[in-house]
């Protein structure tokens, strides 16, 4: 069963940077912020759009605050199923969800001295933003099924693709709730505006998708780095979906590249005239690859649920996965 919360850590897994990278003023600034939420205890809300490096600012709190000894979490709201939202957050007395009667142990209180990140808080039903706004201030909480008062020894971080007053002014977050996140709010920009930050960037998930390829096939990366025009096409490039998207085409780009450098037809975006367009089988190759990991993204990591979806038997669909190096785990996140 795919887990619904997950504990985090900077470039867990060899998925990324460890620290924020880059030189723009916007990261600069995001230290800054890091900086003073380490210093308390207090609710952050952080802002941005989709495949923004969300999980890494609230690692990078966790781990700037002296007080935290217990876990980073992570669950995102967007994908688990709303009847079992409350049971992830708060945890739920035996018998207390007929589906799942087991007692169970929320996040905010699993995570003990820990950090709790909340991802997709603009899915969040009303009643659950009711509950968070009376466990903020009153500084306890409740199990479903449960009367008992918990003391709240966490931080909750919550993320949206936009800042509180926008989700205000939609309907998606209460007033009440905004109100007791809104003491420190960081939003992250958008890549396409932290053009300096690119090739940083792309280095360090370069070097991160490299070491995984050691650990995930027991061999060296044959890819060392990016040739010239590969760079200047990274940079030439508006990046819609953020780090993420970034992430995905150097880990792509690794399983087509034919030496050791990265070149601009491994990256397969902007084929904007004949000399940048593939060869056939190299496309179908990364069209499958690609096809395959965007399923994957949309499943959680979850086969049986892909295979379904792609109309392919489960065994074949795990054979595709195989000869295209892709591991399911890493979209359990």
């Amino acid at each position: 069963m795919q887990e619904r919360v997950r504990a985090v850590e900077p470039g867990r897994a060899g998925h990324g940077p460890r620290r924020l990278v880059g030189t723009s003023q916007a990261v600069e600034a995001l230290s800054k912020q890091i900086a003073v939420a380490g210093r308390g205890r207090f609710p952050v809300w952080i802002s941005g759009e989709d495949g923004v490096d969300k999980e890494l600012i609230a690692a990078l709190i966790h781990e700037a605050s002296s007080w935290a000894t217990g876990e980073c979490l992570s669950l995102d709201a967007a994908v688990i199923p709303e009847p079992l939202l409350a049971r992830e957050l708060f945890g739920a007395e035996e018998g207390a969800i007929p589906s799942l009667p087991a007692a169970h142990e929320g996040a905010l209180i699993r995570a003990k001295r820990g950090t709790v990140l909340l991802e997709g808080t603009q899915a969040l039903p009303k009643d659950i933003q009711e509950t968070l706004t009376q466990m903020l201030k009153s500084g306890s909480v409740s199990r479903v099924g449960s009367m008992q008062e918990t003391p709240l020894e966490s931080r909750l971080i919550a993320a949206g693709t936009a800042d509180l007053r926008d989700l205000m002014t939609l309907g998606r977050v209460i007033p009440e709730f905004a109100e007791r996140m809104r003491l420190l709010e960081i939003q992250i920009p958008p890549l396409r505006d932290r053009g300096e930050d690119i090739l940083p960037i792309a280095g360090e998930l370069l070097a991160a998708t490299r070491s995984r390829y050691q650990n995930d096939y027991g061999n060296p990366c044959p890819v060392l780095g990016f040739s010239a025009a590969a760079l200047e096409r990274l940079v030439g490039y508006s990046w819609p979906g953020n780090e993420r998207e970034l992430r995905e085409q150097i880990s792509g780009a690794i399983m087509v590249a034919k030496g050791t450098d990265i070149q601009p037809e491994d990256l397969l975006f902007g084929w904007d005239s004949p000399d940048r367009v593939p060869p056939f089988r190299d496309a179908k190759r990364a069209f499958e690859k690609e096809y395959v990991i965007r399923i994957l993204r949309m499943c959680r990591g979850n086969i049986s649920r892909a295979a379904r979806i792609a109309q392919k038997d489960r065994k074949d669909f795990y054979d595709v996965m195989r000869r295209n190096f892709i591991n399911p785990k890493d979209f359990r996140r």
